[in-house]
């Protein structure tokens, strides 16, 4: 009886069509892994720009709107402060991008510039400034908070890139010179925009801009 011998296995084309279909599938598992990823890291990015924003405009509306508080009733707390003759005031101001009040925190009477505590007596806000109170090239993106210390500016959020305030009189009418009429200042708009970190500017995400009024209730009617 003749012997048959038969052949068993995969011949070479058939070996690179399986190679071909098999480097298909893992380049698209491969994409879509890196199209989820990226929908994830875009979420995420978006989620803390805005918790940035929120608490941003919640602690300067906190505390613009304790602006002029004294307790013993004293006079010269508010947007009417300005440093002593000779004393540098570190790019404190009251204008479209910076903003600057007082209040009697401890209720002495006086406004304290160095000292425990005397940094709850000065409110002043800016982004991209240095410690001197001149504007930071290139920016950085970071708010500030008005120190007394010898950081002068304190970071207080990150991914800050604009910040604008607008003034209005106890009519509600916008006071086009704030820094001139510091007395007439009733009411401050705050707008504040968010943009990605650098790590993840590339990704595309719009910035965010949340604004607010606030009623400076110690500042009279």
């Amino acid at each position: 009886m003749a012997s048959t011998c038969t052949e068993s296995g995969l011949t070479l084309v058939e070996l690179l069509v399986a190679m071909a279909i098999m480097a298909g599938v893992l380049a698209g598992i491969s994409s879509l892994f890196a199209v989820h990823n990226r929908m994830a890291a875009k979420q995420e990015e978006t989620t803390l720009m805005q918790q940035e924003l929120l608490s941003s405009v919640a602690r300067m509306a906190e505390e613009l709107r304790m602006c002029g508080y004294s307790p013993t009733g004293k006079a010269g707390f508010g947007f009417v402060h300005a440093p002593g003759t000779g004393s540098p005031d570190y790019g404190r101001a009251t204008n479209e991008t910076s903003v600057y009040c007082t209040l009697d925190w401890n209720g002495n009477g006086e406004l304290s510039e160095n000292g425990t505590g005397s940094s709850f007596e000065h409110v002043s806000y800016r982004v991209n400034t240095l410690n001197s109170g001149a504007r930071k090239s290139p920016p950085d993106n970071v708010l500030r908070k008005y120190d007394t210390g010898a950081v002068h500016w304190q970071p207080s959020s990150t991914n800050i890139a604009d910040l604008r305030f607008a003034y209005f009189d106890a009519n509600g009418d916008p006071i086009p010179d704030p820094g001139g009429n510091t007395d007439r200042i009733r009411m401050v708009r705050i707008e504040a925009t968010a943009v990605a970190s650098s790590a993840r500017a590339g990704l595309g995400i719009g910035n965010r801009t949340m604004s607010t009024s606030v009623w400076c209730r110690n500042l009279g009617q």
